[in-house]
């Protein structure tokens, strides 16, 4: 059994917000995070975790990449 991704314009007010962020800062959304949508709250713990990689502090942007692509590679992660 497979879940469906939460399509656009469905869910509420944050999963639309959100969608319509990442629409315009992407383009798409990621499928992941239309299965993350079926929990609200699933999907804003996971914008922080992002949110706090993403956000500039110590570490160079260039290590911050590098971290992420080995850490995909070391999980094979598709995404």
């Amino acid at each position: 059994m497979r879940l469906e991704g939460i399509p656009n314009g469905k869910g509420g007010w944050f999963v639309r917000l959100v969608f319509l962020f990442l629409g315009l800062k992407q383009g798409k959304v990621p499928a992941p995070l239309r299965i993350y949508a079926h929990r609200p709250s699933i999907l804003k713990g996971f914008l922080g975790i992002v949110r706090a990689v993403e956000s500039p502090g110590v570490l160079p942007e260039h290590l911050k990449r590098l971290a992420m692509y080995w850490t995909a590679r070391l999980v094979e992660c598709r995404y």
